[in-house]
């Protein structure tokens, strides 16, 4: 019976290796962020965690607040339509994971929450969580002129997202 027991546990053994590498534990790895450069309607990534890499941002716990988080609205305006921006930016409930920027709702509302105070993260990262075609000449696809204004004044187009500010950014052909 001893022989048995070894035979057995030599076959198991053998065996689980290959078992075990064709088993996935875990999330399926995320696909790759890509750049959306259509019209809206544009929903939050699915794979969260590959737009966090393309914009540079850490991966955090969902459960994460930074020392001194806030706020930003941002107000999105493509050839004279409001673009909604919809919730789960920045935000991957598969791996349970956020960036430090992510929004919950689709009212504009922004959610920044990063480690440090010195962190300061810009729209053009945010239009990279978002996966959405973002420069100084096109949202999307519109192209042409590209305003900013953050609490009403003139912005650069990669402005800071700041705390507590307004951001509208206004494309028209």
């Amino acid at each position: 019976m001893r022989a048995g027991r070894r035979v057995f546990a030599a076959v198991v053994l053998a065996v689980l290796p290959v078992v075990a590498a064709g088993c996935q534990v875990g999330p399926a790895p995320p696909g790759p962020a890509e750049t959306r450069d259509g019209p809206p309607p544009w929903d939050a990534p699915r794979d969260a965690v590959s737009y966090m890499d393309q914009a540079g941002m850490e991966r955090l716990p969902l459960d994460f607040s930074g020392p001194m988080p806030y706020t930003v609205n941002l107000a999105l305006t493509l050839d004279g339509k409001p673009v909604k921006i919809p919730a789960g930016i920045g935000v991957d409930r598969v791996r349970a994971e956020q960036a430090a920027v992510h929004t919950h709702t689709d009212d504009g509302l922004v959610y920044v929450e990063a480690k440090t105070k010195a962190e300061r993260p810009t729209l053009r990262q945010f239009f990279q969580l978002w996966g959405v075609r973002y420069d100084g000449k096109c949202v999307g696809d519109v192209c042409g002129t590209v305003k900013v204004e953050l609490n009403g004044r003139p912005a650069a187009w990669d402005t800071k997202l700041v705390r507590q500010s307004k951001i509208q950014v206004t494309v028209t052909r």
